[in-house]
């Protein structure tokens, strides 16, 4: 009968449904349990790879072969990921180790322990706002007086209304960008 094997990623027990197997001296897990420390993980059924990535870290395996892409460059694997019945399983070490990832197994235990790295932080700035040029204001110059028409008839006086008059005065206002 094969151990128990256990599974901890940052200090957390992942409970998988299905089990780990152990094969040929390496620990395999369901594609899903992947989720725990990966960001995305996929099976594409043209080619039968299963790629896996977090970050800008990337590992591309095939089912049944032992050639591997890991961050871009070729790489070999112990184990291929194996489909058992309904559930592709794959090599955990490798991908975690992959992704950047520390592992390390305790013999006695049975456990796999697996920590992720934080991503280095990156001071965050802003784009500078575009510089947008100011224009002047218009001069301020008073409109055009309106043309006395003559009236129907002369003798007559017609009613004058008052007719609304733009402001005149210039309203101060201070300049928002660098002089």
């Amino acid at each position: 009968m094969l151990p128990m094997v256990q599974i901890v990623v940052d200090g957390r027990i992942v409970a998988s449904v299905p089990a780990p197997q152990l094969v040929g001296g390496v620990i395999l897990v369901p594609l899903g349990d992947l989720r725990y420390f990966a960001q995305r993980a996929w099976y594409r059924v043209e080619d039968r790879s299963i790629t896996v990535q977090r970050g800008d870290r990337q590992i591309v395996l095939f089912v049944d072969r032992r050639d591997a892409w890991i961050n871009g460059e070729p790489g070999a694997l112990v184990q291929p990921p194996l489909r058992v019945g309904q559930t592709l399983y794959v090599p955990v070490a490798v991908c975690a180790r992959a992704l950047g990832a520390r592992v390390s197994y305790e013999g006695a235990t049975h456990t796999l322990a697996i920590t992720t790295v934080a991503p280095p932080l990156v001071r965050w700035t802003p784009p500078p706002a575009p510089f947008i040029v100011p224009t002047p204001f218009p001069p301020a110059t008073p409109p055009p007086a309106p043309a006395s028409r003559p009236s129907a008839r002369p003798t007559e006086q017609q009613p004058e209304t008052p007719v609304p008059q733009p402001r005149r005065t210039p309203i101060p206002a201070t300049p928002s960008w660098p002089a």
